[in-house]
């Protein structure tokens, strides 16, 4: 009996050498050239030893052992991190047609955004960017002409009223940052009769408690294990399925409303001249009009809604974050504004270009922001190589704004606040401009609401600019308030004193320099 036993195992043993040696060369030769990087957990890999609260930073100490290009798995895909503004262009603009596609496979963006211009791919993604980067920016300058003395207008000075009635005490900056974006976010994308402020504030109530399960890990995780045996047991998941059913449903009635009230020659917003658009191409017999669907435009207007009006709320109190932290920052943009504004007249659109400092500092801020650190953005749809290293099909990018923006070789002196560095000088070359939300053909819609975050965002935190009391004797005339920040900018109850003389005069300036420029 014995013996047979031995025979047996005698017998199979080369069988179980030679699939072991075939095994092991198959991994070799499938990793062989690639970008070199950390051995993480079979299958898993990496992502086990990923947190949200330090994943920027672990990120950054494993380009510092394996430089800007290096790789990991998480639940089965090969992730690209790409490290510096180099490596990023290289990747999106140099070989950009070896990264079109979106990421594949079930992730939580194609899980929120699958029918959305953000999330499609090939044609329809071409078709469907055009139409709303073209329609949008009308539509923004439009906005600017026929807003100011209308409802956004009124909104800023009932916001101004309220803040002089509410002297020296604490206010919830979120809340008053989203009153004002979702007004904005309504006119540019719908006008004044497309949406109600209540329908819009109803939408971004719900979209706050939805992104919430946004976070790095999240972002990392991709295919059908993650679907099943992972996401339903990551924090606040299910309930932000549930939270994108009632979206869906917000922004369908919208535009149930307005087929049943559609006048082609009428257009009253972005739902209007979608459905103009669409009838256009089918009528010239255009074959794309089969890409502009109501599944495209739900899920498209979803995106624009709550990017519009949360992202740029949230980054604001960030921006406020870095005010807090630099208050001689605070001197210098009051000075500039005082000089090139004054205080006696409304600002025009042609203030903004003359904000020198401005407008460096917005850029400074953007680089500095712990915001948004990374994203995995395409999917490699032919192998290449970058930075000389072997890029499979299938394997995806993940642009590392964390690192790109601390990179020591474009930045001098990259972990010091400087917005000089962005404003031009004899001899010396101006600083790369921060790549928040991405670059080349990844940014999509995002390169463009890059402008809206900017322009709204610090344009509503210098509404709020003075200098702290304690530090300047008091103006004439102004109304101080202080400013509680939350948890959203990682401050323990940090205050901001503001002055509701410039919130008036710099909305007013919010209006002529960011509706222009929505998207």
């Amino acid at each position: 009996m014995q013996v047979n036993l031995i025979s047996s195992i005698v017998a199979t043993l080369p069988t179980a050498l030679a699939l072991l040696l075939v095994t092991t060369l198959y991994f070799v030769f499938k990793n062989k050239g690639l970008p070199p990087g950390p051995i993480g957990l079979p299958y898993f890999g990496y992502w086990p030893f990923i947190k949200d609260a330090d994943c920027a930073s672990k990120l950054e100490a494993l380009k510092k052992k394996y430089g800007d290009i290096f790789s990991f798995t998480c639940t089965g895909r090969l992730y690209i991190n790409l490290g510096s503004l180099k490596s990023v262009r290289e990747a999106c603009i140099t070989k950009s047609e070896f990264f079109g596609d979106r990421v594949s496979g079930y992730n939580i963006v194609n899980r929120f955004f699958k029918d959305g211009v953000f999330a499609i791919n090939g044609e329809p993604w071409k078709a469907a960017r055009k139409f709303f980067l073209v329609l949008l920016k009308v539509r923004g300058a439009s906005s600017l002409k026929t807003s100011i003395a209308g409802p956004l207008y009124d909104s800023i000075k009932n916001t101004v009223k309220d803040l002089e009635a509410r002297e020296g005490e604490p206010l919830n900056l979120i809340e008053l940052l989203m009153r004002e974006s979702c007004t904005i976010v309504r006119l540019t994308l719908f006008g004044e009769t497309g949406a109600t402020e209540a329908q819009i504030r109803k939408f971004n109530e719900v979209y706050a408690v939805e992104v919430k399960s946004f976070t790095p890990k999240s972002l990392l995780l991709c295919g059908t294990f993650a679907k099943y045996f992972i996401f339903p047991f990551m924090p606040n998941f299910l309930e932000s399925i549930k939270c994108h059913k009632k979206l869906e449903e917000l922004v369908q009635n919208l535009i149930d409303e307005h087929k049943d009230t559609y006048d082609a020659e009428n257009p009253r917003d972005i739902i209007d001249e979608y459905f103009k658009e669409r009838e256009k191409r089918r009528s010239r017999g255009d074959p794309t009009a089969e890409y502009f669907t109501d599944k495209v435009l739900l899920g498209s207007i979803v995106q624009f809604m709550g990017d519009g009006a949360l992202i740029a709320a949230s980054f604001t109190s960030l921006l406020l974050n870095g005010l807090l932290l630099s208050p001689e920052e605070q001197e210098k943009l009051y000075n500039e504004i005082v000089e090139v504004i004054g205080l006696d007249r409304q600002p025009t659109i042609e203030d903004k270009a003359k904000l020198t400092y401005l407008n460096a500092y917005i850029q400074e801020a953007i680089r500095t922001a712990d915001f948004l650190n990374l994203f995995p953005s395409q999917e490699c749809i032919r192998e290449t190589t970058l930075g000389g290293y072997r890029i499979p099909k299938g394997a995806i990018l993940v642009q590392n704004f964390y690192s790109c923006h601390r990179d020591a070789e474009v930045y001098e002196e990259p972990e010091k606040f400087k917005p000089s560095r962005y404003i031009p000088a004899a001899g010396k070359r101006k600083a790369e401009p921060p790549i928040m939300f991405g670059t080349g053909r990844s940014t999509l819609v995002h390169n463009e609401a890059s402008r809206v975050v900017k322009n709204l965002a610090l344009q509503l935190v210098l509404n709020r600019i003075t200098i702290p009391l304690s530090m300047t004797p008091s103006r004439d005339g102004m109304h101080h308030l202080e400013i509680e920040l939350y948890d959203f900018a990682r401050v323990p109850d940090p205050v901001f004193t503001i002055c509701s003389h410039h919130l008036f005069t710099f909305c007013e300036w919010w209006l002529v320099s960011s509706t222009a420029k929505v998207v």
